[in-house]
This record gives C-alpha cells, structure tokens and sequence, in this order.
C-alpha cells in the first residue's frame, strides 16, 4: 500500500476531487486522452485545450503518484471534471532522451509510451482515444495501433472486449499519424495471418485473403497460379513439398507498380507454408501449434505490399508467395529423394523439416529469371539455429552485398526492428555437398545451421561460386552482381514471448515495418 506525504495529499485533493470525497467517477467518462510527459512539462496539452491551470493540476496527480515521466512508462489520471481518462506517458527528460533533438531512440520512446497509455486506458474500458502531438507522429500511431490488437476471431460469445478507437487531437501532423496507422494496420494484418489456425488458413485460403487486401487498391495486381502451373514452371521443391497434403499449393504474385518507369526495383519473396509438421522428418510435439505461423514470412511481404500501396511509394516491387503445407502422406517427400529444382540444379532431400528453403528456392529464381529486380529479398521463418544465435529480438540478414546490407540496416533503424548481418561463405557452400546430387538440402555437419541454408538460397539466385583458386575458401561479403540479394530468417522475431509495450504475446507480424522502410529507403536512393 502506497503512502503518501502530506504535501503530496494535499496537492492530490486540490487537484482531483474524486480521492478526497470518494465519489464515484461518472459513466460518461469513456473519452480518453493520451499526453506526453517531457522534463516534468506536458507536450501538446495546447492542442488538448487544457488551460495552464489543468496541466498543473495533472502534475501534481502524477506527482502524487509517484510518477516522474520515466521513458515508455505511462500513469492513467483522471481530468478536473471527471469526464476524462487521461494516460501521462513518459518521454523522459530532454538531456536523456533526447526527444527535443529528434535522435533515434525519439521514435521507439514514443511507440512505447503511447501504447502503454493507450493500454491502460483501454483498462479503463475508454470508446475512444485522441493523442496528442509528440515528438514522432508517427511513432505514435503505431503504438497506439499496435497496441490494441487482439485476436478473438475464435472466442465464442459476445466476442469479447473490442478495441477503442484512437484518433490524433491535433491537425498539425496529419500526414505522419495516417502513414504511421497505415504501417501498424498493416502489422497487424500479418499478425492475423499468422495467428489463423491452419485449417481456416489453408494455402487456398491465404491466396482468397490476399485478393480480398490487395485485389482492389491502385496500382496493383494480384496473380494466384496453381500446382499446373507450378509445374510448367519447373518449380520441383515447391511441388515436392505440396504432394505429401491434400490441400493444393498455390503461388501468389503481386505488382505493384509505384515509379513511372518500367524496372523493378524491389522484389520480394515470402515463405509460406501454411503449416509444418516437419514431413517424414518429424518435429517433436511440444511447440508444434507455432507451425501454423510458418507462413510469418509471406504474411509481412502481403501485409508490406498493402501498406506500399496505399502509401504510394514510388517504387515498383513484385512480392511472391509459395504457398503449401508440409504434411505426412503417401505421397510425402521421402528422406534421400532427388529433385530437380527451377534452377536446374538436382537436390537431395536430406531432411524433409528443411523444406522452406526448396519452394524459397524456386520463388527466388523464379523472380530474378522473371522480373529482374534491382534488388530481391526473402523473409522466412527459416532455421531454429537464427533463434539460437540472435534469439527473438534480431532479424539474421545474409546479403553478400554491403550496399544492400545498409539499406537493410537504415531501415531497421528507421522501423525499430532490429537487423544483425551474418557472414556468407565458401565454407557453407562446401558443406551442402551430395555425393549423388548437385546439392544436399542440409549441411553435411550438426553446425552453422542457418549459415548452410542462405548458402543454399543464395545458389538459387546467384548460382555456383566459380572461378575459385584452388581449395582457397573465402567470404562471400561484398559482392553487388544484381540483383542484389538477401536473405532475412525471422524464425526468433515471429513470436513475441510476453505482452510489452506495443508487442503482444504470441505472432508478432514483424518484419513487416522494416520491409516497408526498405522499399521507401530504395525509392529514396533511386530518386537520389
């Protein structure tokens, strides 16, 4: 139980009548109200219409809390009339922060003050939420979008508790707060994806959902292509792992054409299978229910795609989508099968659990053959190793190209999404040897687990190291052939572990934000 000083009892009953006479706050107080808290000052309270007597009054509520306006911390209070919940978030103090100097950390500050207030708020059983002005617009949408996702699509009932409405109290940054709802939404579309249990969210059903987000917005066209046509294409990783399920494969592409002229500048390529058990290479049954998320890759690169549009970047970007389950059947891929993969490379299968990088494979090839882009990620929920090394919090980037890594990188600051480069080698490319097929689907050796497999995409896009000296083995870091390639293993960044700030617990969405930052990082550089 908190004890107060008398000095700060005193200040509380000057200041909220409710403590001091115990009445009950009125039921019209459903409005909530979101202010930051910067060096014992409060930030936009003017554009909140609250007088300088109101904003000496809230301080001293929070003072009497205790509440200093530590950064990303954030106290409900209540304003004079009753009528209003108000959440102080902290910005921490200027020389600290430095929120006046718009540094880097400003952005991540404000995305999680903003969503723990709105947090709270939502406590509070508010209907609506207006924030006011802070330092990052932007950053401030996102948390506040962020932060009131839940998924209850499944709870019977009356469905359970809906999210409140949140609206900026003020004009002056109109622009920044609808990008920053635009890129949250959008997150929080990949979240939904990868929340839907597999038997709602089949590789058919992914491809309806895509139609449905993007089939309708400018610029835009949404191609679904099926196993014939993964056939005639020579996709055979993609069409091996589909023959162990009932449920067909599909192949979903989508243009998006946001620059006046003709070539692609971004191309990215999204694993997505709809559900893993592993294949003949069991996975263990513990932890297996996070297999229907396997899909986290191709769900941020729709969820990117849509939020690219409706921004309009002006960058043109073609995003694929692999799309099958990886199931035990009769006609399920066999340890030791062989392959031929879109490449012309033979493959064989030494592990069946590794099954994301044979349709990844295809996807890539398929797009670098196709539609020649400048630049051309994939995003998978790849190797338990990246989660080993990097944990939840990094995404592992393997590029061979440092001018791509820095965009990369940018971005990842600019999203607050973490980015860790990781090193290509001729070493990796040496231990995917057969000694029946072209390539294995595994490392020969229990290490380097999610080295081997960027090695094995990277084949796909840029073909065989030739050319070597000998049995010189040699790092594979600064190589710019186009397109210039990457590979992003978000198996740790998928799932958030706990609810914090503006993260919740379970499928995370990310990255869809970084990839959103990127292509407008691009667009910046081709402008340039």
């Amino acid at each position: 139980m908190q004890v107060l000083s008398k000095t700060a009892g005193a200040l509380l009953r000057g200041s909220q009548r409710s403590f001091s006479t115990g009445r009950v706050v009125s039921d019209a107080a459903k409005r909530g109200l979101v202010l930051g808290m910067l060096s014992n000052k409060l930030v936009g309270a003017d554009s909140a219409a609250l007088d300088a007597a109101q904003q000496q009054k809230l301080l001293a509520q929070a003072a009497a809390l205790g509440f200093t306006g530590e950064a990303g911390k954030a106290q409900t209070v209540l304003s004079d009339d009753l009528q209003q919940h108000i959440a102080l978030v902290g910005l921490g103090s200027a020389n600290s922060a430095g929120v006046e100097a718009q540094d880097t950390t400003v952005s991540e500050i404000v995305r999680t003050a903003v969503a723990n207030g709105v947090r709270q708020l939502r406590v509070h059983k508010v209907t609506s939420v207006s924030v006011a002005p802070m330092p990052h617009a932007q950053a401030a949408a996102e948390g506040a979008r962020l932060a009131l996702y839940k998924f209850d699509a499944f709870k019977s009932g009356a469905g359970g508790e809906k999210s409140a409405d949140v609206a900026v109290s003020s004009l002056d940054a109109a622009v920044e707060w609808d990008a920053g709802h635009v890129c949250a939404e959008a997150q929080n579309l990949a979240r939904d994806l990868t929340n839907t249990p597999a038997n709602f969210l089949t590789p058919t059903a992914f491809a309806e959902r895509v139609q449905q987000e993007l089939g309708g917005l400018d610029n835009v066209q949404v191609h679904v292509h099926g196993p014939e046509w993964a056939e005639q294409q020579r996709m055979g990783g993609l069409v091996m792992v589909a023959k162990g399920s009932s449920q067909p494969l599909r192949f979903v592409e989508i243009e998006y054409r946001g620059a006046s002229t003709d070539g692609v500048g971004l191309g990215m390529v999204g694993k997505g299978v709809t559900f893993d058990t592993g294949g003949y290479s069991l996975k263990p049954g513990r932890h297996m229910d996070a297999m229907k998320g396997d899909m986290g890759g191709g769900a941020a690169v729709v969820a990117a795609m849509r939020a690219l549009a409706q921004l309009r970047v002006p960058l043109n970007v073609v995003a694929v989508v692999p799309l099958c389950e990886n199931m035990i059947s009769g006609g399920a891929a066999k340890v030791s099968d062989v392959y031929t993969a879109r490449s012309g490379q033979t493959i064989e299968v030494m592990n069946t659990d590794a099954e994301g990088r044979l349709i990844l494979a295809d996807a890539l090839h398929y797009v670098a053959d196709v539609h020649k882009p400048a630049a051309l990620i994939d995003v998978a929920t790849l190797t338990g190793a990246m989660v080993v090394a990097l944990g939840e919090l990094y995404t592992g980037v393997f590029t061979p190209s440092p001018r791509l890594w820095k965009s990369i990188e940018r971005a990842s600051v600019v999203a607050d999404e973490p980015a860790w480069r990781m090193p290509l080698h001729d070493a990796w490319d040496s231990m995917l040897a057969s000694p029946i097929a072209d390539l294995s689907n595994i490392g020969n050796r229990s290490e380097a687990g999610a080295c081997t497999a960027a090695a094995f995409l990277r084949q796909a896009v840029h073909g065989p190291r030739t050319g070597r000296e000998g049995a010189v083995l040699r790092n594979q870091n600064n190589d710019e052939r186009v397109p210039r390639w990457a590979h992003l293993d978000i198996a740790g960044p998928m799932e958030a572990a706990a609810t914090t700030g503006y993260h919740a617990k379970g499928m995370s969405g990310r990255p869809t934000r970084l990839l959103i930052a990127l292509a407008q990082e691009l667009a910046r550089a081709d402008a340039a």
